[in-house]
């Protein structure tokens, strides 16, 4: 299903990239005339006297070129990149950039060996920025909505450092260790969510098809039906009578809340506030935000940039909230000269003054003070996150085996009382004859 939706994407990218190209060519010739013109006018402007002013209208055009943000084409707003086209454009471009081929070269060869046409484009656009003199980075920024900035500050970054090659390795590895762990994600709830919507469809099914013809049956020997077996009866009465408006009110319903809890501000607290209450869902998300911020903190960090920066930029990649609005606490505490490990709850370690912190375990404080005193943040920042990997990967396998028994007693308790409902009667007709 996924594949699926990805090549009418595709498609759909190609159509307009097909359109744009079509525009770009009708009005080419207005283009180069226009250009033309410019430099006619720039030619003029240079063989004036140096101590003679420039006229204002070049000088306001090229303000206007360098404050204006470049305007994309259509095809390209509509290209979504997926993790694992991107993942294999950074493992290709730290493989070619290793082997010393230039940065227009590598993004040259990974261009001709792609074939969605919107990634061509793509590719175009930024070998042009390049050879306009952007770096790689600043090329990546013109693109937000198909680089992440935490990925990008990290290109950033390994350019001023010259170590390009190895934070593109790092972030290929790390993109594909974040698809492993997804998978284990949806391999661990795959099981439990077909039993449900076999559970869901059987029990549908049979209201549809088989306790109708039942129900008339009951009619026909005029007896009194027991309570639960009238219920059965009058639920199937409704989904089979007013099917429409059942329909209409679920899609009605699924989608209201969707808005209220992914669109609105409101809902997301409270659907976060509703998740962190939960037993084990609430355990497993303040993990995977912990392990989250561990692990883009530990990659910025690694790569040279400034621990302010690094929580503003990781502050922007966490999606939950809660975790925003702490991680911008701590940046200012660290701005206004506080410790990360003080503004995470250890005020003072020696004299075991701890403050509790909902959101940041005392554990991942004193590693970070560890890291603080003796200057190795980016690699307790990897052991946080390579310990929360864990417990996380522990706890899906144990909801796994759980969840199976218990879905499965979930789906034979649906069946079986409408089993019981429907056999009820017949014990009464039974006892009746006797």
């Amino acid at each position: 299903m996924t594949a699926f939706v990805g090549k009418i994407r595709d498609s759909f990218s190609d159509f307009w990239f097909e359109v744009d190209l079509f525009f770009s060519k009708l009005f080419h010739k207005k283009k180069k005339a226009a250009d033309q013109q410019i430099s006619e006018l720039t030619n003029q402007q240079a063989d004036k006297p140096l101590d003679q002013p420039l006229d204002k209208p070049v000088e306001a055009k090229k303000e206007t070129v360098k404050n204006s943000k470049k305007k994309l084409p259509f095809a390209i707003k509509m290209l979504r990149m997926t993790g694992k086209t991107r993942l294999q454009f950074y493992d290709e471009m730290a493989t070619l950039v290793g082997s010393g081929v230039t940065l227009i070269d590598a993004l040259s060869l990974v261009k001709a060996q792609t074939s969605n046409k919107g990634l061509k484009k793509l590719y175009g656009e930024m070998i042009h920025d390049i050879n306009t003199g952007m770096s790689l980075a600043e090329s990546m920024y013109e693109f937000p909505h198909i680089f992440p900035k935490m990925q990008a500050a990290l290109v950033e970054a390994a350019e001023k450092s010259g170590n390009l090659k190895t934070v593109m390795a790092e972030l290929a590895e790390e993109m594909e260790a974040d698809q492993d762990f997804s998978r284990k994600i949806t391999g661990a709830m795959f099981y439990p969510v077909i039993l449900l919507v076999l559970a869901i469809g059987m029990v549908v099914g049979m209201m549809i098809f088989v306790i109708p013809k039942i129900a008339k049956m009951y009619e026909q020997s005029n007896t009194d039906l027991p309570l639960i077996t009238q219920k059965v009866i009058d639920i199937s009465h409704f989904i089979t009578t007013q099917w429409p408006t059942l329909l209409m009110g679920i899609a009605g319903t699924v989608f209201v809340l969707w808005i209220l809890f992914s669109k609105t501000k409101i809902g997301k607290l409270g659907w976060e506030n509703f998740v962190s209450i939960v037993p084990v869902a609430g355990k497993l998300s303040k993990q995977k935000n912990l392990m989250m911020f561990a692990s883009n903190m530990s990659m910025l960090m690694k790569s040279g940039v400034l621990i302010s920066d690094a929580f503003a930029i990781t502050q922007k990649t966490i999606s939950n909230l809660h975790y925003q609005k702490e991680i911008e606490k701590i940046r200012n505490g660290i701005i206004m000269g506080r410790e990360v490990s003080e503004m995470m709850g250890l005020e003072d370690i020696k004299a075991q003054k701890f403050k509790n912190n909902r959101y940041f375990p005392l554990q991942v404080a004193q590693l970070m003070h560890i890291g603080e005193t003796t200057g190795t943040i980016s690699e307790m920042l990897m052991k946080i996150k390579k310990n929360y990997h864990k417990s996380i990967d522990y706890t899906l396998r144990n909801i796994s085996t759980l969840v199976e028994p218990i879905m499965i007693f979930i789906v034979a308790a649906l069946v079986g009382s409408i089993l019981l409902a429907v056999m009820m009667p017949f014990f009464y007709i039974g006892t009746t004859i006797s």
